[in-house]
């Protein structure tokens, strides 16, 4: 009775344990820490994730990242502008080598972001405009705003960050920041808010003189970018959009004429925290199998003209649980220094994707490689070798109809001798 109790006692904590495993506790810098109440939505939103938050001040002393070669937090938060430089240990290289080591980093700003801050958005390929500069729309803008410089705007979300978001984003997201450009080949920053086809970037109350930097759908108001190592980063030009004030404005009159019930703001900011901090996107693979057509034998090696069946399963976090992936642009390379094959794999809606290929008629060390890549998802790659043998002598079949015209000829050949050695032999010239 007493090894169940103990036998219980222990599953309990490794159950207790397992959970807790999966919410890390999160470092939340704020420049003022009266963002705790400004903020309370969207931080209470956190909270109900299983998300422990840490807060501290952007300018403490004792901030600190990591104690040694550990880190301290898997995510952070940061909600800074004006910061001329971090306390403690904390600095835009330690962030920056915070995502390098495959953490999350959530950073809002905005039009008073210091050198430090520009500092850390580069590194990660984004680049803030000057100080002091705002995103102004004089003809797409918030008119319950009590400012007449028209900088509360209406962002757009993109088509692109559907993954990112979970779907489209309806009702209006107000904006009040800075933008940021963003650099066309980059193959990692995905955009998911934009300005408005009619907004600028200028310092607000200052006549226009020159064209302004930006302007238009290139001015990016969020970012997100998913590193080659699997970690995520945000980067928003507005601290404002997270706030309770726009989690609430209602109603939402944005010119000319369109009137919605309430902002999208709170579905925004909590959609876009979560894919951050790995509560969405996340992809895992597990059973990646290959066997012989029709068998469950994996051999050593292949031989050419080999039927092989492939299948692996796929699964994405979701909804706080592993959950089936579906997608129809999951593809399978069969590679020896250039892909050979390359085809697609189906689904069952179960989770597991699966395909038969033949083995080409090429021999030498192959590789079976799964490369996925998609925005808003986790990058995924596996790779098993599959070394692939020629015949065996006795493999081959006895008459290859290909050779039939070097049989002919060898045959031929053999009975022109004897024909030859027979005329030589036995014909005799007649004497003169």
């Amino acid at each position: 009775m007493r090894g169940r109790a103990t036998l219980l006692a222990c599953a309990l904590w490794l159950t207790v344990t397992r959970v807790q495993a999966q919410k890390s506790d999160v470092l939340v810098i704020l420049e003022d820490q009266q963002l705790k109440s400004t903020h309370s939505i969207f931080f209470g939103h956190l909270r109900q994730l299983g998300y422990q938050l840490d807060y501290r001040s952007a300018d403490d002393k004792k901030l600190q990242l990591r104690d040694w070669d550990s880190w301290l937090y898997d995510k952070v938060i940061c909600f800074a502008a004006a910061v001329p430089e971090f306390g403690g240990a904390a600095d835009a290289q330690a962030l920056l080598e915070f995502v390098d080591s495959g953490r999350d980093l959530l950073l809002a700003t905005d039009s008073s972001a210091s050198d430090e801050l520009r500092e850390l958005t580069a590194g990660v390929g984004v680049d803030l405009e000057p100080q002091g500069r705002a995103v102004i729309d004089h003809f797409s803008y918030a008119l319950q705003s009590l400012t007449v410089d028209h900088t509360v705007v209406s962002g757009q979300a993109a088509l692109a960050a559907s993954a990112v978001l979970g779907g489209p984003i309806e009702a209006p997201v107000l904006f009040r920041g800075i933008g940021a450009s963003v650099a066309p080949e980059s193959e990692l920053v995905l955009k998911v808010l934009t300005a408005g086809s009619t907004a600028i970037s200028a310092v607000p109350g200052k006549p226009l003189t020159e064209a302004p930097t930006l302007a238009g759908n290139e001015t990016t108001l969020t970012a997100a970018i998913q590193t080659r190592n699997n970690a995520r980063v945000t980067v928003c030009g507005s601290i404002d959009l997270f706030s309770n004030e726009f989690f609430r404005w209602s109603p939402v009159v944005v010119t000319p004429g369109q009137r919605v019930g309430q902002s999208g703001n709170r579905a925004f900011a909590t959609q876009l925290a979560e894919w951050t901090l790995q509560d969405r996107g996340r992809l895992r693979v597990s059973k990646v199998r290959h066997v012989l057509a029709g068998t469950s034998e994996t051999p050593q090696r292949y031989r050419i003209r080999d039927q092989v069946d492939f299948s692996v399963d796929i699964h994405e976090w979701r909804k706080g649980s592993w959950q089936p992936f579906k997608a129809d642009d999951v593809q399978l390379e069969f590679v020896m220094l250039h892909p050979y094959l390359r085809v697609n794999l189906a689904h069952n809606n179960k989770g597991t994707f699966s395909t038969r290929l033949s083995v080409p008629d090429v021999y030498g060390v192959f590789k079976f490689v799964l490369n996925y890549q998609r925005p808003g998802y986790s990058h995924l790659f596996v790779s098993e070798q599959a070394p692939v043998r020629p015949f065996k002598h006795d493999e081959y079949e006895r008459f290859i109809p290909a050779a039939f015209p070097y049989y002919a000829s060898t045959f031929s050949m053999m009975g022109g001798f004897f024909a030859l050695t027979l005329l030589f032999l036995y014909h005799k010239r007649p004497l003169p």
